[in-house]
């Protein structure tokens, strides 16, 4: 492995981090300590890298690429109306939990808290309410910042 400055590690070594295997590398520290990028590359004595196995890594890597693709996007698309609809119905009506004891109550619990969710809905698309903004993350917020 070599650093952004072209220093090669020193040592390779296998390891398991919550019972996963990992890959642990470790450069020289007298290498590191005369670098004059250290401050912005680590603020330990010396870099240390832990990674995936590579077979685990280049699939990982296959799926963020397979996560630009708009078919993906698409797909996505789909499940993240269901998350909506399950953040909705906790957050509205505490679906969580149940009030109720035995498999038939609770059933149709559950059925009149999706009723009342669909009327929820119904009122809002009628009476046209503002829709909630999505969150932005502190670094997409400074990622803006920057651009703008």
């Amino acid at each position: 492995m070599t650093c952004p400055q072209g220093r090669i590690s020193t040592r390779w070594s296998d390891t398991t981090i919550g019972g996963e295997p990992r890959i642990h590398i470790d450069f020289s520290s007298a290498g590191c300590t005369t670098c004059p990028a250290k401050n912005i590359c680590t603020t330990a004595a010396y870099r240390v890298l832990t990674l995936l196995p590579r077979e685990e890594h280049e699939l990982l890597q296959q799926r963020r690429a397979e996560q630009q693709t708009e078919e993906w996007k698409k797909r996505y698309h789909t499940r993240a109306g269901v998350e909506g609809s399950i953040s909705q119905a906790v957050r509205r009506a505490d679906t969580r939990h149940t009030r109720y004891r035995g498999l038939a109550k609770t059933s149709l619990a559950q059925v009149l808290t999706a009723a009342a969710l669909n009327l929820y809905r119904l009122d809002a698309w009628w009476t046209g309410p503002p829709l909630g903004t999505t969150r932005v993350s502190h670094y997409e917020q400074l990622v803006l910042s920057l651009a703008a």
